[in-house]
């Protein structure tokens, strides 16, 4: 029976949909982030820094998803490429080396997308947080946010905070929209009051 059910498992695994992503795959407070972006953006210097900040690797560069289940995603990096980094000016490192086995991990559920593009001045950036955007990855949604980068802007704990924020959105916990409730709460009373 054992036997047969690991067998299972496995074969679920191996013919699991999968698609592979040029991207930077990071556990941060035990939440999955996938960090998207052109090249040169900064995937990796933030994934660097976020690992001196005790965090871990999945992946880099390149990034295999699979979908488990229908609602599971599981990210993993390629054999080859395994716990190593580029960094641009320094060339390829390895983060277990460096780092210590504590830095990296073979998979993660992915929980969270986080897309880095340059700043566009013509753009307008969410800055309340109220809408929930979702990015279908293998017919599953997963929440989504871009944040623009720019000089001076420290990303690292951004996405930090970022993925925080959406381990309390899972605890059913909206720091945003309960702001939104207090505000239209503060604004019925108020026009009470002057009636």
């Amino acid at each position: 029976t054992r036997f047969t059910s690991q067998l299972i498992h496995f074969l679920d695994d191996v013919f699991a949909p999968s698609v592979t992503k040029h991207a930077t795959m990071v556990d941060v407070f035990g939440i999955g982030v996938l960090l998207l972006g052109k090249s040169g953006v900064g995937k990796s210097e933030c994934a660097l820094e976020l690992l001196e900040r005790r965090h871990r690797l999945v992946a880099d560069d390149l990034v295999e998803i699979k979908k488990i289940d229908e609602s599971l995603l599981i990210a993993t990096g390629s054999p080859i490429l395994k716990h190593h980094m580029e960094i641009r000016g320094l060339g390829i490192i390895n983060v277990k080396d460096i780092f210590g086995i504590r830095s990296v991990r073979n998979r993660k559920r992915v929980e969270l997308v986080v897309t880095l593009e340059e700043w566009d001045n013509e753009k307008e950036y969410d800055r309340l947080g109220l809408e929930e955007n979702y990015m279908k990855v293998l017919d599953i949604d997963v929440a989504q946010l871009t944040i623009p980068v720019r000089p001076g802007r420290n990303i690292p704990i951004i996405v930090e905070t970022a993925a925080l924020n959406q381990r309390l959105k899972k605890l059913g916990i909206n720091s945003a929209q309960e702001l939104d409730n207090n505000i239209q709460q503060w604004m019925l009373e108020e026009s009470k009051k002057n009636v």
